[in-house]
């Protein structure tokens, strides 16, 4: 998935909000790359120089943007009340949708 493919997918999620600019988007894409990226390679530490995500992981990446995107401003909350309008959110992080990776497992040892 393209680039442009993958912010027309997110806008798409969000129902084409108006404050889901190009720039605002790649933004939360970029992200939910490095979400995917911590968890693929959690067993090492850290994400290897040069390290590209698969194409698999594409639309969880939109997924998590979307996400991410539509929690703007109710960071770490895990209810809202505003002007009449109440939102509750399942959670507070990403965790359940980072499930679907599976991480790059490393030899600890040799016999």
């Amino acid at each position: 998935m393209t680039g442009n493919e993958k912010i027309a997918a997110v806008k798409a999620l969000v129902e084409n909000d108006a404050k889901a600019t190009d720039a605002l988007v790649m933004v939360y894409l970029s992200q939910a790359q490095s979400d995917i990226m911590l968890e693929l390679y959690r067993a090492y530490g850290s994400v290897p120089e040069g390290a590209m995500m698969p194409e698999m992981y594409d639309n969880l990446q939109c997924d998590l943007a979307a996400r991410k995107f539509l929690r703007r401003g109710a960071q770490a909350e895990s209810a809202h009340n505003e002007n009449g309008v109440n939102r509750t959110y399942a959670s507070t992080d990403d965790a359940e949708l980072l499930k679907k990776v599976m991480p790059y497992a490393k030899v600890v040892g040799t016999t």
